[in-house]
């Protein structure tokens, strides 16, 4: 049986009215822009017991000194000390080293000489003896050394050692002559120990922190992988130490890189500036890094997620049906995301949406907002299907677009982590990532990028 002509026309016609097919938007993507880097410090403590450098001093300098004097007339003298090793005490930025002893001297007195019977003086009478700590224990002395220490611009520590404290615990004194040979034996101990202040700053001058701040320095300019997402460039810029402290023996100082963190997706290394001076600081300024990041959403997760919650969905508009069948974001334009949308119920088609991407930071989600008709899917509407636009198919869309960004952040956290743990050597780089806030959002043609500033920590200390 054959129609006629007018009424398959007709149904052609009608067919065609029920089919709603405007023309996709084009996509036009915005440069992402660059973010200006504030400057980040990598704290590195530094350790050093100075036990060690002090033994080295002691074992320069001899344990005995011998020396005396043999005038004619008056008294004549020879002495030995023996000196016990240095014993270091610093703490509270105070260096002090004591060094205790035992001594003898053995004296004789003559009254007058003369030579006119001898080619040399001679005594008149038989010289008198006597003496300290000979035939009886040895008598005691007790010095003591202070340093003081300040950092130098090519990464040492330089030392002003002097002798502050010299005395005898047992004086020698002779009660017959009235003579005090203490006096004279310190004058002759402190000019025999002169050398031991030059050998204790000669020993602390090997204190050197240019190795560690060389391989420190190094290491910062090192391209660090976080797999799944880019390159952390961390770009030292400056280094610096912080005034010594001294406790329980113990020199405790703080190194700080200076850096300008990148995250971006190259790998290529920042060619590297050399090791700049040093500088000298008072006190640590900060122990915090500023980290900007950009990880892609993908828009399929997007569209899965949309779908998940409205897809098959049906709305009753002025008593006609439409069903969402399938729901996508498709791209970008401009700075709002296209969503595509396909239906059917009394009427069947494609509409196409845009909507302005947002973070929730209460909720941690990333939802649409302000969606609205693309200008040519509108006019279709309005031409053919005028019941069709409404507010409830863009309250919809908006209500089903929540996506949570926790789970993403928690990833992005532990991957940041485990990426800024990086042993070398004897050093251990630590980086923890205390935050994550979502800044931008930026469609692009296939992704969503979402730009978040990771605040932490950085240290580097001996393992």
């Amino acid at each position: 049986m054959r129609l006629p002509f007018g009424l398959l026309v007709l149904l052609i016609t009608i067919s065609s009215c029920r089919s709603i097919d405007p023309v996709a938007p084009e996509e036009t993507v915005k440069a992402i822009p660059t973010v200006p880097q504030p400057t980040s410090q990598i704290v590195i403590p530094l350790e050093i017991a100075l036990d060690e450098y002090y033994k080295l001093a002691d074992k320069q300098v001899p344990t005995e000194f011998k020396g005396g004097e043999h005038p004619c007339e008056g008294v004549s003298f020879d002495y030995l000390f023996n000196r016990n090793p240095l014993e270091l005490n610093a703490n509270n930025n105070k260096i002090t080293v004591d060094v205790s002893g035992k001594y003898w001297i053995k004296m004789s007195y003559c009254v007058e000489c003369t030579d006119v019977f001898t080619d040399k003086p001679a005594c008149i009478l038989p010289r008198i003896p006597f003496s300290c700590g000979i035939g009886e224990p040895m008598r005691r002395m007790h010095l003591q050394y202070t340093s003081s220490f300040a950092l130098t611009k090519d990464y040492g520590l330089a030392t002003e050692t002097k002798l502050t404290k010299l005395e005898a615990l047992d004086p020698c004194t002779v009660t017959v002559f009235q003579f005090d040979a203490t006096d004279q034996l310190l004058t002759e101990v402190r000019k025999s120990l002169k050398d031991l202040a030059k050998d204790i700053d000669k020993q602390t001058s090997t204190i050197n922190f240019k190795k560690e701040a060389q391989e420190a320095w190094t290491q910062a300019g090192e391209t660090f992988r976080v797999p799944g997402y880019g390159y952390i460039h961390l770009n030292p810029q400056r280094i610096a130490l912080v005034e010594p402290q001294v406790r329980q023996n113990t020199l405790y100082t703080t190194m700080l890189v200076d850096a300008l963190p990148v995250f971006n997706h190259s790998s290529a290394q920042t060619p590297q500036k050399p090791l700049p001076d040093l500088e000298i600081l008072e006190s640590v300024p900060s122990d915090t890094f500023q980290l900007y990041v950009d990880f892609n959403l993908n828009y399929d997760s997007l569209s899965a997620t949309i779908q998940q919650f409205a897809g098959g969905q049906k709305l009753v508009l002025q008593k006609r049906d439409i069903i969402f069948d399938s729901i996508s974001v498709t791209g970008a334009s401009a700075n709002e995301l296209l969503i595509k949308v396909k239906f059917s119920g009394d009427k069947s088609g494609t509409l196409y949406l845009h909507g302005t991407p947002y973070f929730n930071p209460e909720t941690e989600t990333i939802e649409l907002q302000h969606v609205d008709f693309d200008l040519q899917t509108k006019s279709v509407l309005l031409k053919t299907a005028k019941w069709m636009f409404s507010d409830r198919i863009l309250e919809a869309i908006e209500k089903a677009s929540k996506q949570d960004l926790q789970p993403h952040l928690k990833k992005l956290t532990k991957t940041l982590n485990q990426s800024l743990q990086y042993n070398f050597n004897e050093y251990k780089l630590n980086g923890t990532v205390n935050d994550l806030h979502v800044l931008h959002l930026y469609p692009s043609t296939d992704e969503l990028v979402v730009r978040v500033k990771a605040t932490g920590n950085l240290k580097l200390k001996n393992r």
